[in-house]
This record gives structure tokens, sequence and C-alpha cells, in this order.
């Protein structure tokens, strides 16, 4: 019997198929290496006809969709969701997707043995597929297994961003990786007030209550960087956070570059690098500057 009958396949776009494009519209940029692009594009394009064949073989209901044509209305009856790509594409899909339906990734271009490395000359290294169940070498031997029940599946934690003004009030989609809140300019300073409190995120129209406050001080930096547990080994640990056990509820945060004064405590200096949020807590951050932005990862 099989567990999942109903597919959506989530196909990226690779850059030959982007750059072959610009090329047609002669806006290509010159310095490209068209054979290692196309090499790269064919181990992709292999990948997604393996993984449609075995969904033929097992008689499930399927469709395939671009990545860049993805809408939450994609969604609508699916009971699994295959991202074929890398990291990226899994992410992108996430960003779509509630907590009722699982993902799986698909590495379609993994790193070959023979590419491993970086040297002073070339970087060879293709997908990195951090988040990918499997790869384009083992998924016709793995899919049978997960479309029939017999693979479990695990829950990964992500963040929820409320962003309230005066009049409006916008809920991001979930980051399953990370957020980084800055200005749109990242090396402008960014000023703001930053408040780890007991409680959840609410939205304006439930009934107003006063977080417990934890602490609360004021920030001059580049911005602050917030991951989940699966984020912490990204951006994160590259900024000098801690990898977390990629199972934890909390998320990590990290402001950027702060700038402190000379007269700074050393409670200040500790709360510059950085702590975690429990499950029942939260960080609000009330914004000072005139600009700022939010990427979502």
């Amino acid at each position: 019997r099989r567990s999942f009958k109903n597919i959506l396949v989530v196909v990226k776009q690779t850059p030959y198929e982007q750059y072959s494009q610009l090329r047609a519209q002669g806006k290509a940029p010159v310095a490209l290496r068209w054979e290692r692009l196309k090499n790269r594009y064919e181990s992709h394009k292999n990948c997604v006809d393996e993984v449609i064949h075995s969904l033929k073989n097992l008689g499930v209901t399927y469709s395939v969709i671009g990545r860049e044509e993805l809408h939450r209305g994609s969604m609508i009856d699916k009971d699994l969701v295959i991202a074929v790509g890398g990291d990226g594409t899994i992410l992108n899909t996430a960003s779509f997707m509630d907590d009722s339906i699982p993902v799986l990734g698909v590495n379609s271009d993994p790193t070959r043995l023979e590419e491993k490395g970086v040297t002073n000359v070339k970087d060879e290294r293709r997908s990195r597929g951090a988040l990918c169940g499997t790869t384009a070498n083992t998924v016709q031997l793995d899919l049978p297994k997960i479309i029939y029940g017999n693979e479990n599946y695990a829950v990964r934690f992500r963040i929820k961003c409320l962003i309230r003004s005066t009049y409006t009030e916008t809920r991001l989609p979930p980051a399953l990786n990370d957020i980084l809140v800055t200005h749109p300019i990242p090396a402008a300073v960014s000023r703001f007030r930053l408040s780890t409190c007991h409680g959840n995120v609410a939205p304006s129209y439930s009934p107003v209550y006063k977080p417990e406050e934890i602490m609360s001080f004021n920030v001059w930096s580049s911005g602050i960087w917030i991951s989940t547990a699966t984020g912490s080994t990204a951006a994160m640990k590259s900024a000098g956070g801690q990898p977390m056990d990629v199972w934890s509820p909390d998320l990590q945060y990290m402001i950027r570059e702060q700038i402190l004064e000379e007269t700074s405590s050393s409670e200040a200096l500790k709360l510059s690098n950085g702590g975690m949020i429990c499950p029942d807590d939260m960080l609000l951050l009330r914004w000072n500057s005139q600009h700022g932005s939010v990427f979502v990862d």
C-alpha cells in the first residue's frame, strides 16, 4: 500500500538554462564555462527523468512544476512534495508550505569524489545537498521505499516572523534556514532595540498583553542573524555562531558587527555574542532606523 498518492515534483532551472536564454538575447556574460554548465545541466536533467520514471513505475499521480512557477495553490491536494535540485530548491519550496505536507529533497547534481576540495586553480564543487534526503545516485532505490512508507520522515523547526507597523501587519513565509534583518544596504548601520520575552508572537487582533521581558538593550550594528537549528551550520556558523543539534526547537540569534561604546559593561559584551531563544520565548526587535529589510532563507 502506498503512503503517498498525489505528488508534486518541483524542478529548479539550472544556470545553463538561464544563461542560454540570455545568450539568445545577446546578454550572456562572456567569461562563462559553457561545457561545465552544460555538463551540470545534463546531470540535473537525467536526475529529473529518473524521478519521473520511478513515479510512473510506482503508479502514483504526480505533477511537475518549475521552481520559478511555484505558488501556494500548487500544494492543494498534494500529500508529498519532491524538490529536485539542491538546498536552494528545498528552501524555496518549503517557504510555500505549511506543516501538513512532507518534502523530500533530491540532490540532482552531487559533488563527485574526484571533485571534492578546492585548489588555488579551481573550485569544482557542485550542490552540497545538506537538506536532501537522497541524491541522483540513490534516488531510484530510495523513492519506492519512501512512497510505500518504509522510511520515516523527521520534523524540522522553522522561524515565524511577524512585521508590524503603525497601520499594517505582514506575516512572512516561515524560514527553514535563517533570516537576516538589516538595512537595505547591509553595510549601513542598523539601529534597533532588541528584547527577549516570554511568550509567542501574536497578531494584532489577539487580546492585547504585555509580554514578560527577559532582557532588553539598544543596538547599533550591521543587522542581526536569526537561525533555526537547521540553519545554524550555514550563515550563522560562518558568522561565528554555534552549530546546534539539528532536532533542537531553539532559535539562535547573532548581532552582526555590533558597535559597542568603550564604556560598555562586560554584560553588554556578552550580549553582543548573541544567544538562544527557547520555544516558549520570542525575540522582539523595535526598528529605529528609517529603512529596513528582512531576508528570508
